[in-house]
């Protein structure tokens, strides 16, 4: 089962970046064809502050959710809060197994 995996850097505001994060990008990520999505928080000190994964059945199935009109909402927001919070994201496709 081939996932995405979000790496979230730390922001300069992380309650603002929490927040922003919760209500709208993850709800967004959610509303991807497809996807079964787990969000996550760092709690240990390191070089990320949330992780993000997104299940899908297939490679297609992930380059479809992708290329999808919510996978372009998707993008576009993570450019946003990147240009907004001063983070950085790191984006892993990988395959279970």
């Amino acid at each position: 089962m081939p996932k995405l995996v979000a790496l979230w850097t730390a922001p300069d505001d992380v309650a603002g970046f929490d927040a922003d994060y919760t209500a709208t990008h993850a709800e967004l990520a959610r509303a991807l064809p497809g996807v079964d999505a787990e969000f996550n928080k760092a709690v240990a000190p390191g070089p990320y502050h949330r992780i993000a994964e997104l299940r899908f059945e297939s490679m297609d199935a992930l380059q479809a959710a992708l290329g999808s009109p919510e996978g372009a909402k998707v993008l576009g927001d993570a450019q946003r809060l990147q240009e907004s919070f001063g983070n950085k994201l790191d984006v892993l496709i990988v395959d279970q197994g």
